[in-house]
């Protein structure tokens, strides 16, 4: 595990937080003299990454257009569907880390009494093409990770895909978006999926039995942390019922409370919990399109922790930290016994304004 400290000594004590805007290879500040005064970079799973910037002093009143410090025209280089990257972190510019990939995708502006225009640009990575759109199409004797792979192959990205078990006599795309194909074969194998600083699709379990890669603790280095417990919507067991066209069998996959991925094992799970506090199970039963025993297990194990994931939430804000980013566990300390332990991350926004660099992130554990 890294410590803060190591951190610190990376980024030089914190000091002098900085961005670089590169739009189509170009930094914007320092080839193209158009002012930025503020950055953010929204990375979540299972969705596209979101980036904003805003754009500052290049309103021209006499020529009442936008205009660089080199006197360009500033929307012929912030044009929609334009490559920005960003990167964020302290210090020299040479030395900041990447945080995102992505296009142009929506320009705002506001003409406002006594007031000299701006622009708000925004976009997303790479993912987000993969939204537009809907298609039907079928592929035959195929595993899930190779359906994944075809996809990712149609928009020319680099993947990391962990192969998936079973082969499917047929894999449907009906009326989807790509992206939505995604999410429901993500979803029946329980895996994660999103698109890396690098432009690279992952695919793949959730890293959640990870330990921490920083620790954080409140009164330090963790600005504030807002956790929240809730039972109302635990199960302690689900049932998956399905059929086995072969035999000609009803299949039932079944997961327990206690079972769930990348549980505390000294701590209790809201499954345990809402079973203890009724004296009894909280049975989910469901119907699903599965055809084999392995796969209605795997499906039943994916809700239980579906379910699971969403019994211990917070939202906690820290220091700048570039390497902050979904799919990895960060550990929060100082928090007394209940809420002092490793949480799994979901969701981190980083954001470069006149207040300095700041990363808020969406956590969530199983127990407690």
């Amino acid at each position: 595990m890294t410590r803060l400290s190591d951190y610190s000594d990376q980024y030089g004590g914190f000091y002098a937080p900085g961005f670089v805007v590169a739009v189509d290879g170009r930094s914007l500040v320092e080839q193209l003299a158009i002012a930025v005064s503020q950055v953010e970079v929204d990375l979540k799973l299972g969705v596209a990454g979101h980036f904003s910037f805003t754009v500052i002093d290049t309103f021209d009143i006499t020529k009442r257009a936008f205009i660089s410090g080199y006197d360009q025209p500033v929307l012929e280089i912030l044009k929609f569907g334009a490559k920005v990257d960003i990167k964020l972190g302290y210090g020299d510019h040479a030395h900041l880390t990447q945080m995102m990939t992505g296009i142009i995708t929506e320009i705002t502006t506001s003409f406002s009494e006594g007031g000299t225009p701006e622009l708000s640009v925004s976009g997303y990575d790479s993912l987000f093409l993969l939204t537009l759109g809907k298609r039907s199409r079928s592929w035959k004797q195929q595993k899930d990770s190779d359906v994944v792979s075809l996809v990712a192959k149609d928009y020319n990205l680099a993947t990391v895909i962990q192969t998936t078990g079973e082969q499917h006599a047929q894999v449907e795309q009906n009326q989807e978006s790509d992206a939505d194909l995604l999410k429901k074969l993500a979803e029946r194998n329980y895996f994660k999926y999103y698109v890396d600083e690098q432009g690279t699709l992952h695919f793949a379990e959730p890293n959640n039995k990870a330990p921490g890669v920083v620790t954080l603790s409140w009164g330090e280095s963790l600005l504030s942390f807002k956790p929240e417990a809730n039972l109302a919507a635990q199960v302690s067991a689900v049932e998956v019922y399905g059929w086995d066209p072969n035999s000609k069998q009803a299949i039932v996959g079944k997961a327990r409370a206690g079972e769930e991925s990348g549980k505390d094992p000294s701590r209790n799970t809201g499954g345990q919990r809402i079973r203890r506090a009724l004296n009894r199970d909280a049975v989910l039963q469901v119907r699903q399109p599965v055809f084999t025993q392995a796969e209605a297990t795997r499906r039943a194990q994916a809700i239980l922790d579906d379910h699971a994931k969403n019994f211990l939430t917070g939202d906690a804000e820290c220091i700048g930290l570039p390497d902050l980013r979904p799919d990895m566990n960060i550990t929060l300390g100082n928090l007394g016994a209940p809420f002092s332990k490793t949480y799994y991350l979901q969701e981190a926004t980083h954001k470069v304004d006149g207040n300095g660099y700041r990363t808020t992130v969406k956590v969530q554990e199983t127990s407690l």
